[in-house]
Formats: structure tokens, sequence, C-alpha cells
């Protein structure tokens, strides 16, 4: 599979494996970023984090869009990302708010709810079979 396809084109279709590849990629990347961020300076890691998922936010995105096409899905489907998105850029604030604060829990349960559409949707369900509106499977 061509790298600039997967990574950088909203068009086409993706099966669940290279979704669960790509996943599996970015939060181990993320994790071992964190993890010797926090060894060197616990703060660093704290902002290190949201700065590495705004850069990586566009790849992120294409390859989830490939995924809802495999489930022949419009790409607004993508709007269930702005939860995910807002909860990690918040991180380096909400480690410094108080723990009881309503408006996070109510943010936290939003982003739960739209990570569990998107992960059953695009990691567990099966995509169409054969052409659908967004072109051929690729398997």
């Amino acid at each position: 599979m061509d790298y600039k396809f997967f990574l950088f084109s909203f068009d086409g279709r993706i099966g669940r494996k290279q979704f669960w590849i790509w996943n599996i990629s970015y939060y181990l990347f993320l994790s071992a970023v964190g993890s010797m961020l926090a060894h060197i300076s616990p703060g660093m890691a704290l902002y290190a984090i949201p700065v590495l998922s705004l850069i990586l936010f566009y790849p992120d995105l294409a390859v989830t869009a490939k995924r809802w096409h495999d489930r022949n899905k419009s790409n607004r489907f993508l709007l269930l990302n702005i939860p995910l998105i807002i909860g990690r850029l918040l991180v380096p604030f909400s480690a410094q708010a108080e723990t009881g604060d309503g408006v996070s829990r109510i943010l936290s349960l939003i982003a739960l709810i739209c990570g569990v559409w998107i992960l059953v949707e695009c990691g567990l369900l099966k995509g169409s079979d054969g052409k659908n509106d967004y072109g051929e499977a690729y398997r």
C-alpha cells in the first residue's frame, strides 16, 4: 500500500487490519514518547502528548475516513472524533483541574461514547463487500 495514500488521502477504503495497524502504532508511539519524557521531565510529557496528537491529527483522520468509507459511510462520521481530540488537547489542563469537576466528567463521558462508537464501527464491524459508494474494497 502506498503510504502517501494511506496517511494523507481521504479517498478510498481500507480494511480493519490496516485500521488496527495504524491505531496500535499510533498509541504505542504516544505511550513510548510519553514514558521516555516522563522519566526526563514529567511536565514535559504532559505537554508532549497534545503536541504529538496535533502532528498526527491529519493522518489519523485520513486513516479513519477511509475506514468509514469501507463501512459505506461518509466523512461526516469524523465529527465523532471531536470529543476525543478535545480530550487529548486538554490533557495538560485536566491534570491541574479538580477531579470532581462536573464539566470534565460530562466531556469525558461524551468522549467515551464517541470512542466506543468509533471502535465498534471502524475496528470491529466488517466493511462492505465489493464496490460501494467509495470505491472497491481494499483487503
